[in-house]
């Protein structure tokens, strides 16, 4: 009977140990104002970045996550629907910007990419180059590609 008893005390042990190790698992929770990121100790990102499956993510100081236009530090970034930080040529609203493709940082001025210098102005736009698109297939998955001209 002892046995048992010890048995049945280290199950459930066992149990709670693994229910607490759950409740500190990193990810994603969706809220009824957007989605959040939990660091794993039941805290949420707060005015900070996550990289997360190699994209990166912003969150604002409600912790919800950012899309669209990010002014932060002065540096201007983008954010798909997705929220994934976009890098590299790509069209937003008809016109075409570079954003540095290991900071995502909007880029301004000359900038080289697959040997053909492009300038963009002040507001990081350029009127004649290649960008990166995304689209859905009708089955619902993602198509990204080139296209040339605005």
């Amino acid at each position: 009977m002892k046995l048992k008893g010890l048995a049945a005390l280290s199950m459930t042990a066992a149990f709670t140990a693994a229910s607490a190790f759950t409740s500190l698992a990193a990810g994603w929770v969706s809220t009824s104002q957007g989605w959040k990121y939990d660091w794993g100790n039941n805290s949420y990102c707060t005015s900070n970045w996550v990289h997360y499956k190699d994209h990166w993510f912003y969150f604002g100081s409600d912790q919800i996550m950012r899309t669209g236009w990010i002014q932060r530090d002065g540096t201007w970034y983008f954010a798909a629907d997705s929220g994934e930080l976009q890098g590299g040529l790509t069209k937003i609203n008809g016109n075409v910007y570079y954003f540095n493709t290991s900071t995502c940082k909007m880029f301004t001025g000359v900038q080289a990419v697959d040997g053909h210098n492009y300038t963009f102005t002040e507001n990081g736009t350029t009127p004649d180059a290649p960008y990166v698109y995304t689209e859905f297939n009708s089955n619902g998955t993602i198509k990204r590609g080139w296209k040339f001209g605005v």
